[in-house]
């Protein structure tokens, strides 16, 4: 029996620490609707609702155990972000659905998180310091 496929926006440290290396079908893709911001003194960006904004983030699939330690990992069950499906553009122009982790309203309050706090997606540094990275998925500074 075949196992259940879920696809995963990755746009933070799911990126950066490599998580999306041994996941299946990995694609770029466009996220329109958020913005990704990365408080000072933070070590991983969120994303908020902007509908003026998009960002170039990485679409991978996971089976349901690899599903629920994204959860874990992200904090789902403490409160800290929820997954929620949004509609994606693959690079071929193909519209897909995935999950995407977005912060809760109380992470939202706690962190004070707030929009202007980055405009000029400042996880585009991050992203920078992977030669490797760059070279497989150029789009993800765009």
């Amino acid at each position: 029996m075949a196992q259940n496929k879920y696809s995963i926006v990755g746009y933070g440290t799911f990126i950066t620490r490599g998580y999306w290396k041994n996941k299946s079908n990995v694609k770029i893709c466009k996220v329109t609707g958020f913005r990704r911001i990365l408080p000072k003194g933070n070590w991983f960006p969120f994303v908020l609702p902007d509908e003026n904004s998009s960002f170039w983030a990485l679409k991978f699939d996971v089976n349901e155990e690899e599903l629920n330690q994204l959860d874990y990992y992200e904090g789902v069950a403490a409160g800290l972000y929820k997954r929620i499906k949004i509609d994606i553009q693959l690079k071929n122009g193909i519209k897909k659905e995935a999950f995407i982790y977005v912060p809760t309203q109380k992470t939202i309050q706690q962190q004070n998180l707030l929009l202007e706090m980055d405009k000029i997606d400042k996880w585009k540094e991050e992203i920078r310091k992977d030669s490797n990275l760059l070279r497989k998925f150029p789009e993800l500074l765009y």
